[in-house]
């Protein structure tokens, strides 16, 4: 081969890595620019907003934390969208999201049979809107690291429901305390009640007796009145008998 053919081919290398490398950095990763939407959507949405999720931790899902969440996250995400009105961007860029985990699930197979295996570590919570896209950016990141998904994992047992404990006799001292605290405090309400109810019949009594003595009193004003008046209507009748 020439000098000049050499040269020529030298340039050619030159120029496509120059000028491919730009344009392969120009056109991005698809991945990172949707991963990216996330940390847009933590900024739409108000902090103090609560978003539910129903999940497994990592250390109970072990190799199998991924398939074990995928579905659940993906109908987080989907209630999530509908907040949203249709031309929302939240609401596409959330069904970016939601497009590359059914992707991913697809490729997983069955769900069906390992998430009813792990059936009672599912926990049901709300999470601010910080760790939820936190939570949602870690399960992106580790979906498209992960080349096939375990279908190798044993559940841990179930948690056992916190049975009641038993009754010590210190709890049963403590019970009959309560309860004699209960029926002397009893006893002295009781016991002032009495007094008490004793004091409001007196005041009801000596009320009733001063309106039956004012009543009493305005009866004989009355009849003292009548009886002077039938006194001054007789005066004349005398005088007239007397001059006949």
């Amino acid at each position: 081969m020439k000098r000049s053919d050499w040269i020529r081919v030298c340039v050619q290398l030159l120029l496509f890595i120059v000028f491919g490398g730009q344009a392969l950095e120009f056109h991005g990763n698809p991945v990172t620019d949707d991963i990216l939407k996330l940390t847009i959507l933590r900024q739409n949405i108000p902090k103090d907003y609560k978003i539910p999720v129903r999940y497994i931790p990592r250390e109970e899902g072990g190799m199998c934390w991924v398939k074990l969440n995928v579905f659940y996250l993906e109908e987080s995400l989907k209630d999530l969208s509908h907040k949203f009105g249709n031309i929302s961007t939240n609401r596409k860029d959330i069904s970016i999201i939601i497009q590359m985990l059914q992707g991913s699930r697809i490729k997983m197979g069955p769900l069906d049979p390992i998430m009813l295996d792990f059936q009672c570590h599912y926990r049901d919570e709300r999470w601010a809107t910080a760790s939820y896209f936190d939570y949602v950016k870690d399960f992106l990141t580790e979906t498209q690291q992960l080349k096939e998904f375990s279908d190798d994992c044993d559940p841990p047992p179930c948690p056992t429901p916190q049975l009641p404990t038993t009754t010590t006799a210190t709890q049963l001292e403590s019970i009959e305390k309560d309860f004699s605290f209960q029926v002397l405090e009893r006893s002295l309400l009781s016991l002032l009640f009495i007094p008490l109810l004793a004091i409001i019949f007196l005041l009801v009594w000596k009320v009733l007796r001063s309106r039956r003595n004012m009543e009493d009193r305005d009866q004989t004003r009355v009849e003292d009145g009548l009886f002077a008046a039938a006194e001054g209507g007789a005066g004349p009748l005398d005088a007239d008998v007397s001059e006949t």
